[in-house]
């Protein structure tokens, strides 16, 4: 009943903000992570998924796409933050080869199998220009028993450990950074990555 309704939240994008911010303590750790390794970010920038746009904030407007495969936060992001947001599948980007020079990907991959995690990896390659950075934000199993329970309701149900996402992009990037974050009560791994 709990997953059924976590589910149903979703759909409406700014109570379910609103309810993950209070677990996460205003998604603090997010924007202080952000804040540090997009320093001196330069080119054009991909957001995906974006969700409601929450973290395009730290990006330029002139170089910032954020694509999400939900309409609804497509449109929310939209009237809130006046940039460009698309609707559009992570695992079949429509944009060219070599197009951007940088991606940020936040707690998504918990929500694919492991093919379409492969999927989406393979199209991050594709679309990252040649020595274009990544920054990854993943979920991580908790560390604590509440968290553990509380990850049961996600809307994503496939949180793994950080080392399976390690082996997957070692096939197409350098890790110049792996490090744990904790936003609030939820546990992630951040990943920067450089494409080789």
């Amino acid at each position: 009943m709990l997953k059924k309704l976590s589910n149903k939240l979703s759909e409406y994008p700014g109570i379910y903000t609103f309810l993950r911010k209070i677990i996460e303590n205003n998604f603090k750790a997010q924007r202080k992570v952000i804040s540090q390794e997009v320093s001196g970010v330069n080119g054009k920038i991909l957001d995906v998924p974006c969700g409601i746009g929450e973290f395009s904030v730290f990006f330029d407007k002139k170089n910032y796409v954020g694509v999400d495969l939900s309409k609804i936060y497509v449109d929310y992001a939209k009237r809130k933050y006046g940039k460009i947001f698309v609707v559009g599948d992570a695992l079949n980007l429509v944009f060219d080869d070599d197009y951007f020079n940088f991606v940020f990907i936040s707690g998504f991959f918990h929500h694919l199998d492991l093919e379409q995690v492969k999927k989406s990896i393979f199209e991050l390659n594709r679309i990252l220009s040649s020595g274009g950075k990544a920054l990854i934000i993943e979920d991580s199993p908790g560390k604590s028993f509440a968290v553990r329970k509380l990850q049961k309701y996600d809307v994503g149900a496939n949180i793994r450990d950080a080392s399976v996402y390690s082996e997957l992009f070692e096939k197409y990037f350098v890790i110049e950074k792996k490090y744990p974050m904790k936003s609030g009560m939820w546990d992630y791994t951040v990943f920067v990555l450089k494409k080789k």
